[in-house]
């Protein structure tokens, strides 16, 4: 009886690690910051005074700059999801095939991922500023009028820093769908085929249902990420110019600036509730799409 009692018990003892792991790095932090978000705390000064919910007021009324830092958050997100996604799955139908450089092409696409933000940022910055390769290029070829300040340009420089991280992480999708069509049932398509079935009959018919919850599943950490991305933004534009690329990140960062600890706080509670609430209504639609 004691044996069997042991081997009931004996599994919790596996949590209590995680458990403290995740209090401590995790819990604590983010209750301490919704602690702070409520006061207004400040390096300047040692005292903390409960304020309740006032730095959340003053996050909504400041001249608009943080809701455009929401909206340009989703926007992103949304963009370098679907851009990943998309192009994660292409390069996985290509490089899912077996041709001579086929094991070389995916270690390529999949290295820029391994490289540092600096590294990348000093890379696009000579690429894509006024004075860089990319409009010296087109200006050699004739295509001077294509040239573009693509970094400091209100209208193009969230699209250029979206492609950037698009950039990035397309390898990560990409080997994540690959998986996925590796898995495909290779009967199905032989049945298909012998039914007189297309290319695109198969994709649409076979390959794409089976390896719907990998896309799914890209979509989501992708927006998930695009949410909380912060490096690259910041390495590349510093959220301008203006509030052109300004996340809600790059503003947490600059609201720092002043000393002031509280607002900043209140700045990352609403992110993180954001994020949440996204996440959840993502898996939600997912699970009824699966079992539909």
């Amino acid at each position: 009886m004691q044996d069997t009692c042991k081997k009931k018990r004996y599994p919790v003892y596996y949590l209590v690690p995680i458990i403290l792991i995740f209090t401590v790095f995790y819990i604590s932090p983010a209750a301490i910051g919704l602690f702070y978000s409520l006061t207004d705390a400040s390096i300047k000064t040692s005292g903390v005074h409960f304020v309740g919910f006032e730095n959340y007021k003053t996050l909504f009324s400041d001249s608009g700059a943080f809701l455009i830092s929401i909206w340009n958050q989703f926007k992103f997100a949304i963009l370098v999801a679907v851009g990943k996604t998309i192009i994660g799955l292409f390069l996985a139908l290509l490089l899912n095939r077996k041709f001579k450089g086929n094991q070389f092409l995916r270690a390529l696409i999949y290295i820029p991922i391994m490289f540092g933000v600096i590294m990348v940022a000093l890379i696009f910055n000579y690429i894509l500023s006024y004075e860089g390769f990319l409009n010296n290029f087109l200006t050699s070829i004739g295509l001077s009028s294509l040239a573009n300040d693509w970094l400091g340009s209100f209208s193009i420089s969230m699209y250029s820093v979206v492609g950037v991280d698009i950039w990035i992480g397309v390898g990560w999708s990409m080997m994540l769908i690959l998986a996925a069509l590796q898995s495909v049932s290779k009967d199905l398509i032989e049945c298909s085929e012998i039914d007189g079935a297309g290319a695109f009959r198969k994709f649409f018919n076979i390959t794409l249902p089976s390896i719907s919850s990998t896309l799914n599943l890209s979509i989501l950490l992708s927006i998930i990420s695009g949410l909380k991305a912060f490096d690259i933004i910041y390495a590349l534009t510093r959220g301008g110019p203006g509030h052109a690329t300004e996340v809600m990140s790059t503003y947490l960062v600059k609201s720092m600036s002043s000393g002031s600890i509280g607002y900043p706080a209140a700045i990352s509670v609403i992110q993180f509730v954001i994020i949440t609430i996204v996440a959840l209504a993502i898996n939600s639609l997912t699970k009824r799409s699966e079992s539909n």
